[in-house]
């Protein structure tokens, strides 16, 4: 057994170089989960020796990661978007669940020896999509905003119905009987308990975050994580989906005014960066991969059931009727062709492969074959997603970096600065501070130029990528000015430097 300081030598390790490995992910499109996992198994027991065999141990660490991710990402979605989303992404979540469990069983059936509980286990644990694949390989990449919007959505929403019927096919599997319709009303009334507890729960985190008044700002997103987390556990414990409630939480936090919005972002998107890596580095270290080569055959022919066959027919049976239906989302051709594609998976099935196993049901061979499964769906729709977007004709410019809001702690209302970079056409560049007509209650605190920090005078002269301090009252409500964005306005009578001046 390591000692201490090898332990956090091992693990500071691994984790920094997970940290690192995310550069090289996001500039040649690899998703980021096949590194940490790779990592994981090149320090496992097939590789550098780190023996590691507690899968009640992975399973807990697989559940709270995913609900810190899933967090996080309610969180970083905006409601305008996801509104739309919520009729085609819910009846993916609910009905395209059950539909790819039944066609992956029967193609798992069909392809391997394993009994036909086994099969439908499998298809109920390869079910869902994976929310952080999801959202680390599609922000920032230009994809139609309503089709990443279906795909998030359905990503965050589809672990309930996916974990209810993961437990409910162990069941079978271990006891050979079901009862059907008590396990419809169960799984209704969790995504019941859940969405209400979201929408209760998020409301009650954002009024006690503006009502605690700590002058501890970095109190604020820990007690957002905290609360998040919390609401998680009593919801499950009151029966209700934990990670359909903090997903809703995670959307109603942002759609008031909440003190320390900006840095609870930040926050939770490192918090949520750390569950990646803790989760699928966890998840290397169980995989032994001596063992893999055995159920390969039989790993790459589910895969083409369900990339092939169980995914599109899943949209074939929810999204496509949708069409005629008044006032519903009619999705094009090339649009249903990427939600086809864009079923990605990660560590939500392989964690909930873990189950049966914890339970002694199931052949045991069902977590090697997941693994290999989401390792091979992850390596070839995750490389091939962006591009084929591009094919389709499916990625947008992306609109300019909003700018960055920090709140001043301390301070009454919500006050604070931006930091705006100044395009280079803005009608503010060449021209200096006392020619602009600014707003009343806003401050120019300072001029960032090329890494030296300036003062911003009455004489200071604008130059392009210069970026601005603006100090504004209300840091949630502001907006940049005029004269600093692309194409924008300056002041009536204000004429453009000559070319001698």
């Amino acid at each position: 057994m390591l000692s201490l300081d090898a332990a956090l030598v091992v693990a500071g390790g691994l984790v920094a170089a997970a940290a690192v490995a995310t550069r090289f992910a996001r500039r040649f499109g690899v998703p980021a989960m096949l590194l940490f996992v790779g990592l994981g198994m090149v320090a496992g027991s097939s590789g550098a020796g780190l023996y590691f065999d507690d899968h009640a141990a992975a399973y807990a660490v697989g559940v709270v990661a995913l609900a810190v991710i899933i967090l996080s990402g309610g969180f970083d979605s905006d409601w305008r978007t996801v509104a739309p989303a919520l009729l085609p992404a819910g009846l993916l979540a609910s009905v395209g669940v059950v539909v790819k469990m039944g066609v992956t069983g029967l193609g798992a059936w069909l392809l391997t020896d394993l009994s036909p509980g086994d099969c439908l286990l499998l298809g109920a644990v390869l079910a869902p999509t994976d929310a952080a694949a999801t959202f680390n390989l599609l922000r920032g990449r230009g994809l139609r905003s309503r089709v990443r919007a279906v795909l998030e959505a359905e990503s965050s929403t589809n672990d309930p119905v996916s974990i209810y019927l993961t437990f409910l096919m162990t069941s079978y599997v271990a006891s050979g009987s079901i009862a059907v319709a008590p396990a419809v009303g169960g799984a209704a009334l969790q995504l019941v308990l859940g969405g209400i507890f979201g929408y209760v729960g998020g409301r009650a985190i954002r009024s006690l975050v503006n009502r605690v008044g700590t002058d501890a700002a970095g109190l604020y997103p820990l007690l957002v994580l905290a609360s998040g987390l919390a609401l998680f556990g009593l919801s499950n414990l009151i029966g209700g989906n934990g990670f359909l409630a903090v997903y809703v939480a995670g959307l109603e936090l942002t759609r008031g005014r909440m003190t320390h919005r900006a840095e609870t972002a930040r926050f939770l998107d490192a918090i949520a960066w750390t569950a990646q890596i803790a989760v699928f580095l966890t998840l290397g270290l169980l995989v032994f991969p001596d063992r893999l080569p055995a159920v390969l055959p039989q790993a790459l022919g589910v895969t083409l059931v369900l990339a092939f066959v169980a995914r599109p027919v899943s949209l074939l049976l929810t999204v496509l009727p949708l069409r005629w239906v008044p006032g519903a989302p009619r999705f094009t051709a090339p649009e249903l062709a990427l939600l086809s594609w864009g079923g990605l998976k990660g560590a939500v099935p392989i964690v909930l492969a873990i189950w049966p196993l914890l339970q002694g049901a199931g052949d045991p061979r069902l977590f090697d074959i997941v693994f290999v499964v989401v390792l091979a769906s992850t390596t070839v729709q995750g490389l091939t997603l962006v591009p084929l977007s591009g094919a389709l004709g499916l990625l947008e410019p992306q609109p300019p970096q909003p700018p960055l809001r920090m709140e001043l702690s301390g301070a009454e209302g919500h006050s604070g600065i931006l930091d705006v970079a100044l395009p280079a056409d803005a009608p503010a560049v060449g021209r200096t501070l006392r020619e602009l007509e600014l707003p009343d209650d806003l401050v120019v605190a300072g001029v960032l130029r090329e890494g030296h920090l300036l003062p911003a005078r009455g004489d200071t002269r604008l130059e392009a990528a210069d970026h601005l301090f603006l100090l504004v009252a209300d840091v949630e409500e502001a907006t940049v000015p005029l004269p600093f964005q692309e194409g924008g306005a300056v002041s009536p009578g204000s004429d453009p430097p000559s070319a001698s001046s």
